[in-house]
């Protein structure tokens, strides 16, 4: 299969993970389409190149870290444990609201449909861990400040809010810091 490529296509190589999903994102957490590119015209042709200069094309193995980094089984409406932002040494119930690769943008349980306090974080450094860690590690689960006085029995609305939802299975979040990834070797 042939593909092209345009210089308005390329990105930064520099660029962090979170600025090119976000870049490539249109809003809705959906990717853009190429409706409307110009592929066709853009004048650079892979497989033109690789056949002109008598080169082969590197093996998809080469590049484990694109290929399996874009299959982390994570999925929007997994419920999970994060430390909070404010406070590490507590803990709150986050939502999956959308995944990049290694990279979950989570809310915390209680801002319901608000976004302002959205956030990114890494899979592989962030402290994350299954919906009942904190229980059993005698840890402390508490609402972040910003919300902390929006319901009196905060028990009873984790009950309500985590009745028939998905958590983010144990295998993804414990162990080495690439449980989460599908090998594909």
């Amino acid at each position: 299969m042939e593909s092209t490529l345009s210089a308005s296509n390329m990105q930064d190589p520099s660029s962090s993970p979170l600025e090119k999903c976000l870049s490539s994102a249109n809003g809705n957490g959906d990717l853009d389409s190429e409706e409307g590119s110009s592929l066709e015209e853009a004048g650079f042709n892979w497989g033109e190149y690789l056949e002109e200069t008598g080169a082969s094309a590197a093996p998809h193995t080469s590049f484990k870290h694109v290929e399996i980094s874009i299959q982390s089984n994570f999925q929007p409406g997994m419920k999970l444990e994060v430390a909070n932002k404010n406070n590490p040494d507590t803990y709150w119930v986050a939502t999956i609201i959308t995944t990049c690769g290694q990279l979950l943008l989570l809310r915390y349980c209680g801002y319901g449909e608000d976004r302002r306090a959205d956030f990114w974080c890494d899979v592989v450094i962030a402290d994350l861990h299954p919906v009942g860690w904190c229980t059993q590690n005698n840890k402390v689960l508490m609402p972040p400040d910003a919300i902390k006085e929006k319901y009196t029995d905060w028990t009873e609305f984790l009950i309500r809010d985590l009745t028939g939802s998905r958590t983010a299975p144990a295998n993804l979040l414990e162990g080495t810091s690439t449980s989460w990834l599908v090998s594909r070797e």
